[in-house]
């Protein structure tokens, strides 16, 4: 019998990260998404160890603390894993994270703790610091994944099952792709006109 491959989502939030998540139970995998007690043991030691009774115990992973680990560690513990990053544009993503995270806002009624004060008092510098910090991480993602195509998809939630199935070899589902934990704007259209979002 062929070993069932583990899947990781090892990109950022925000990006669609719950509605792949649902896509791989959909696809027949057991899947497991955010974990807060994995997460709040992952936290407080950066020891990848801990992780691993849970990984042990699901096929597919989307959200923390599965994308806050480092990749390299789950590609040498959990080799012949496939790995996925969700593209999603700039602009969209900063207003999503910001309605997410800001103390302002916190549209989502999430944990205080998982807050950022600097929503608040460094907007323009945070926003500039997450756009970078995405950019990296997926540049050192592809930089790492470069000569093995067939380990990494890049792909947004938008473009459906087709990307998702062809590089996990499943057939598409006779159902829409699903669309979870879409952020609650409080916004209206203009909102999205006045985010500074930086130029690169």
């Amino acid at each position: 019998m062929r070993k069932k491959n583990k899947v990781f989502e090892i990109g950022v939030m925000k990006t669609g990260t719950t509605s792949l998540g649902v896509a791989f139970q959909i696809l027949g995998y057991k899947a497991c998404s955010w974990h807060p007690k994995a997460a709040a043991k992952f936290s407080s030691t950066q020891n990848f160890n801990v992780l691993k009774p849970y990984i042990n115990r699901f096929d597919a992973f989307d959200d923390g603390p599965w994308h806050d680990c480092r990749f390299e560690d789950i590609d040498e513990h959990y080799p012949e894993s496939k790995f996925i990053i969700l593209e999603r544009d700039n602009e969209g993503w900063i207003r999503s994270m910001e309605q997410h995270q800001s103390p302002e806002y916190n549209v989502n009624k999430i944990n205080p703790r998982y807050l950022r004060n600097r929503w608040v008092t460094d907007r323009d510098a945070y926003i500039q610091y997450l756009l970078n910090w995405k950019k990296e991480k997926y540049d050192r993602i592809n930089e790492y994944f470069k000569d093995r195509p067939d380990d990494l998809l890049t792909f947004n939630i938008t473009d459906g099952w087709s990307p998702l199935c062809s590089f996990l070899e499943k057939p598409i589902p006779d159902k829409p792709f699903p669309r979870k934990n879409v952020s609650r704007s409080r916004f209206g259209a203009g909102f999205l006109r006045n985010l500074s979002i930086p130029k690169f």
